[in-house]
C-alpha cells in the first residue's frame, strides 16, 4: 500500500494508531464548508492524566503535527477528551489506514502496519496503554499479589485475533483468548474480547520487545519492584505517593509535591523510556489544560500534585 505524501508511516504513526484503536474515535461529516473532521482521544481523568499529557499529546504532535487540542472533561471529572480538528488527518486515518468513521465496528489493524513487525510493536504498546491492564495477582487467598498479568479488553474481536497472531508468530508469546458478555448502562449487552498473557517468561518478552508507556502501568511495576507485590484497587496517586516516599506503605493517599512528580517521571523515563515528555513539561501541560478547562467549563483535572 502506498501512502499519501502528506504523512509518513513512522513509529509515531503506528503508536498513534494503537492509541486510536484503543481510546480514539473519528467523526467525519462531509458537506463542503459546513463539514467537520474531528479526531478524539478519551481517557481516565486521573489514572491516565500523565499518559495523556506526557505521551498521547506528544505522539499525536509528532505523527500529525497537531497542537493544542480542544478539551472536554465531564461534570464528574472522571474522563477527559482531547479533540483535534483536521480534515487531512481524519481522511488519512479513514481512507488510507481504514479506521472507521463513528462507532468502531468491523475494526481491524491497518494492513500496512500489520505487515511490519517493528511498527506492530509500537502499536501494541499503545493498545496496552489505552485498552489494557497490567496487574499483579495472588495464587491463593491471602497470598502476595506478585504474579503479573497483561490483559487487553476490546469490543473489536478482529483486532484481538490479529494481535494475538502477531504475538505468537513474531515474538513467541502465548496468550489466552476468551469472550465475555458485559452489560453497559445505556449500551445494552455487548461482547468483550479478551487477550490475556500470564506466563512470566512471556511478560518478560513483552517488556523487552514492546515495553510500557502508561505511567499507571509503570507505577505498578515500580511498586512491585519495591515491595515484591502490588495490591489491586489502588490509584495512581496512592502509588506515586508511596514511590516518592510520602507514605511508607501502599495506602490511600493525597496529591504529591510537584518536585516529587518531576523526580518520579525522570525515573520512569530512564527505566522505561516513557512518558515522552519530561516532568517539568508535563506539569506545565497540566497547568495549561486546567486553565483552559476552568475558563471554558468551570472545572479542572483531578489533582495529582499539590498546588
Amino acid at each position: 500500500m502506498s501512502l499519501p505524501s502528506t504523512f509518513h508511516l513512522s513509529p509515531d504513526v503506528a503508536a498513534e494508531t494503537g492509541i486510536h484503536i484503543g481510546d480514539g474515535g473519528l467523526s467525519i461529516k462531509r458537506g463542503g464548508p459546513h463539514g467537520s473532521y474531528q479526531y478524539e482521544v478519551t481517557g481516565h481523568a486521573l489514572e491516565d492524566q500523565l499518559y495523556l499529557i506526557g505521551t498521547v499529546m506528544p505522539t499525536i504532535s509528532a505523527a500529525y503535527h497537531l497542537q493544542r487540542p480542544g478539551l472536554y472533561i465531564n461534570p464528574e471529572q472522571t474522563w477527559i477528551s482531547l479533540r483535534y480538528q483536521s480534515k487531512a488527518v481524519a481522511l488519512f486515518k479513514h481512507e488510507t489506514l481504514g479506521l472507521p468513521n463513528g462507532r468502531k465496528t468491523n475494526l481491524s489493524i491497518p494492513t500496512v502496519i500489520r505487515k511490519d513487525s517493528g511498527l506492530m510493536k509500537h502499536l501494541g504498546r499503545e493498545l496496552l496503554a489505552t485498552d489494557g491492564l497490567l496487574g499483579y495477582y495472588n495464587a491463593f487467598r491471602n497470598g502476595l499479589h506478585k504474579y503479573p498479568r497483561i490483559q487487553l479488553r476490546m469490543a473489536a474481536g478482529q483486532v484481538i485475533g490479529e494481535f494475538a497472531t502477531f504475538l505468537r508468530e513474531e515474538l513467541g508469546i502465548s496468550s489466552l483468548l476468551r469472550t465475555e458478555v458485559v452489560t453497559h448502562d445505556g449500551w445494552g449487552i455487548r461482547h468483550q474480547h479478551i487477550l490475556q498473557i500470564s506466563r512470566s517468561e512471556d511478560i518478560d518478552i513483552w517488556s523487552r520487545e514492546i515495553g510500557f508507556s502508561n505511567p499507571s502501568h509503570i507505577s505498578r511495576m515500580m511498586v512491585f519492584e519495591s515491595l515484591g507485590e502490588c495490591t489491586p484497587r489502588t490509584s495512581i496517586v496512592d502509588r506515586l505517593s508511596f514511590l516518592c516516599g510520602r507514605s511508607s506503605r501502599l495506602i490511600r493517599s493525597g496529591p504529591i509535591a510537584r518536585f516529587d512528580l518531576v523526580s518520579l517521571v525522570e525515573k520512569m523515563r530512564q527505566r522505561f523510556g516513557f512518558p515522552q515528555a519530561r516532568g517539568e513539561d508535563i506539569l506545565q501541560g497540566v497547568d495549561d489544560v486546567n486553565q483552559r478547562l476552568k475558563l471554558a467549563l468551570g472545572r479542572m483535572l483531578p489533582r495529582l500534585v499539590d498546588p
